[in-house]
């Protein structure tokens, strides 16, 4: 029955997103504009994630307190989202452990760095991330969400991300492929994330989607539902001001 309730609560804030700004760019010119600052995301999202424990870790060590359930319930799917977006994940399912020293090949691997790669092919420049503004602004937010005191809320925004990230890298595959008119194939990113016959990204998804079984009760789903749609419009938004941006 709980489950039956997140299903549909996550399915109604989903199809809030099938109509995503990134789907509205319509240029390589607004594109190239937009590229810098999606790389930043994608450069600093990893170590946003992984800096969001320290608070909750360093108020144990203070008080001299074990580090609580919900602070490992929401570290290990953080943990593992890292792990993934600087390749670690994929390397491991390929070439098993013996292949593990490959992972210091961050160049090859680092999700933001395929992104460049991408970017380069695409442009036939090398992309620099650019942090100024409106993805300085978003980001710091991002990250204060990550690691508010709140399991509830720190689980709203690491659910909200990943639901975003998955329509938003979609979104703007469509958009990349149809103004270079290239095969959507080739793009390695994009590929590996919501391409092929197995994307990685539905499994973020229903990961980041369990933990709310554990850290939210039946009674708070209500108030839950409304912090993740509220992270929700803080992602859409940063995309709806690049696309401004990008058109003027």
């Amino acid at each position: 029955m709980v489950g039956d309730t997140i299903d549909a609560g996550l399915a109604a804030l989903q199809a809030e997103l099938d109509d995503h700004p990134f789907r509205r760019v319509a240029s390589r010119a607004a594109l190239e504009r937009i590229f810098p600052h999606y790389l930043a995301m994608s450069q600093a999202f990893p170590y946003l994630q992984a800096g969001a424990q320290a608070d909750a870790v360093l108020d144990a060590i203070r008080t001299n307190r074990e580090v609580a359930r919900d602070v490992e319930i929401t570290s290990v799917v953080g943990n593992f989202l890292c792990w993934d977006e600087t390749g670690g994940a994929y390397v491991i399912d390929r070439y098993g452990k013996p292949g593990l020293s490959g992972i210091l090949d961050t160049g090859k691997w680092f999700h933001a760095n395929l992104l460049k790669n991408d970017i380069e092919t695409l442009t036939g420049k090398a992309p620099t991330p650019e942090f100024g503004d409106p993805t300085r602004a978003y980001l710091l937010k991002l990250f204060d969400g990550l690691g508010a005191r709140s399991p509830m809320t720190r689980c709203a925004y690491m659910v909200a991300f990943e639901m975003h990230a998955n329509a938003m890298i979609a979104a703007l595959w469509d958009s990349t492929s149809r103004c270079y008119g290239v095969d959507r194939r080739g793009l390695v990113y994009f590929q590996c994330h919501v391409g092929g016959d197995d994307p990685a990204e539905a499994y973020h998804v229903d990961m980041t989607r369990r933990m709310i079984q554990l850290l939210v009760a039946q009674g708070e789903l209500p108030r839950f539902m409304d912090q993740v749609s509220a992270a929700l419009a803080e992602n859409v938004a940063w995309c709806a001001a690049l696309v401004a941006l990008a058109a003027r």
